[in-house]
């Protein structure tokens, strides 16, 4: 629960230090008052940025670890147990191929989300703020793909314990 909130806290600091316009914006239009808000402020962005790295690091790791417990452990077995079994579990199949599948988005984006916040905590902020704006609206990017696989993990297992509870229910009065 810490750690959420330090990331939030630290995505707002990151948010604060560059709201004057939109995140669409190209580098092309960055203003010489961002580009001198970027200068003066570039320690400051640059603690905060290794802050979020490490504190995302942790927690995707955990979540990552998680997510791999979850299917390796839990699905993957009980989907082999039911066709073991003879018993049609098609539904929890298709959630658990589904589950990999956005697993496999999910890793691939923080990969690309990582590479670039490492880009970004090379490049010197005071020395090149446009190039320093430019890669953040990037890693924002990465990241905000990172947070979007991240719900629909979390959607697909939730969809999977419901379809787990329509099964067993079924089963049990299959067999009364």
């Amino acid at each position: 629960m810490k750690s959420s909130i330090l990331i939030l806290f630290l995505m707002l600091l990151i948010g604060l230090f560059f709201s004057s316009t939109s995140h669409a914006e190209s580098d092309e239009n960055i203003t010489q008052e961002k580009i001198a808000h970027i200068r003066e402020h570039c320690v400051e962005n640059q603690a905060s940025l290794n802050r979020l790295r490490q504190a995302d690091a942790f927690l995707r790791t955990d979540r990552g670890n998680l997510y791999r417990t979850i299917s390796d452990k839990l699905m993957v077995p009980l989907n082999q147990r039911l066709a073991s079994n003879s018993l049609d579990g098609g539904n929890l199949i298709g959630l658990a191929a589904d589950f990999t599948e956005e697993y496999d988005r999910f890793y691939g984006a923080y990969v690309d989300y990582a590479s670039s916040l490492t880009e970004l905590l090379s490049i010197d902020c005071s020395r090149q703020p446009v190039t320093f704006y430019s890669t953040l609206l990037k890693t924002r990017a990465y990241r905000q793909q990172v947070a979007e696989s991240n719900q629909k993990l979390k959607s697909l297992i939730r969809q999977y314990g419901e379809e787990f509870v329509r099964f067993k229910t079924a089963y049990s009065k299959a067999n009364q």
